[in-house]
């Protein structure tokens, strides 16, 4: 079961997807149950997946990436993360407050 709330979770994904403009995310294909939250970067945008990685492995953070090729070939079309735990007081908190 998670820990955070995932609307909350989305929310700081945005922002640190785009500074600048929240609202142009560029986190796609969000999804969340009581067990995991899910989303993903297109390759395009992978200095904003390994911005992700490092916040949540940062924060010891239950997760794992995965990557999705485009059919019959090994370029990489997308980065997927799923997100099981949060175990740092701290954003937890930063969680909380927003």
């Amino acid at each position: 079961m998670i820990n955070f709330d995932s609307k909350k979770f989305k929310q700081i994904l945005d922002v640190v997807s785009n500074p600048p403009n929240p609202k142009d995310t560029k986190v796609r294909n969000y999804y969340s149950d009581q067990e995991y939250v899910s989303f993903e970067f297109d390759f395009e945008n992978v200095d904003v997946a390994l911005r992700i990685a490092g916040l949540l492995g940062k924060h010891a953070t239950n997760f794992t990436i995965t990557t999705s090729n485009f059919p019959d070939t090994n370029k990489i079309d997308s980065i997927q993360f799923m997100v099981f735990q949060i175990n740092d007081a701290e954003l937890l908190k930063i969680l909380d407050q927003i």
